[in-house]
């Protein structure tokens, strides 16, 4: 992580965040049930704490340095994100209760689908349009304290894994 700006750090683990669901989803079709839901677990960690890091340093300054309102729409795609997050998480713990079908299992990827799908949009939004202009108007102080946020976090994932 060394040299690098914290935004940059953020966009790089959209690639992690799209490798850990995809290692979800393999589990998922091997029906390697606990693994699965481990893995959804430890992705809904990491894309909460993701979210609560972009809204605590990076929207509120955006937000003060009359970057465009449309950004505030971030933030309503967080909700959404987390809500989709919290059905599929909802769905395959049911699943698991009841026994997982093929039909429960053909459910939940097409609920996974769609969480993808939309989290895919926002990243990709992110990455044009928001990481850039928000590098680059983020104050050193602001910098330092998400820098060592993100430190914080990939400590806490590696104690973990």
């Amino acid at each position: 992580m060394r040299g690098l700006k914290p935004v940059a750090i953020l966009a790089e683990d959209h690639t992690t965040l799209a490798l850990l669901f995809a290692r979800h989803q393999e589990a998922l079709v091997t029906r390697s049930w606990a693994r699965a839901a481990r893995l959804l677990d430890h992705y809904r960690k990491r894309l909460e704490y993701r979210i609560s890091l972009e809204e605590q340093y990076l929207l509120p300054y955006g937000a003060d340095k009359n970057m465009p309102p449309e950004w505030q729409s971030y933030i309503a795609e967080h909700r959404r994100l987390e809500e989709l997050l919290n059905s599929t998480c909802a769905r395959l713990a049911t699943a698991r209760r009841r026994g997982v079908t093929a039909s429960a299992l053909i459910a939940l990827l097409d609920d996974e689908k769609t969480l993808k799908h939309v989290l895919e949009q926002h990243l990709q939004r992110e990455e044009e349009q928001f990481s850039p202009a928000s590098q680059d108007a983020l104050p050193e102080a602001v910098s330092s304290e998400l820098m060592l946020a993100l430190m914080h976090t990939e400590a806490g994932l590696a104690q973990r894994h």
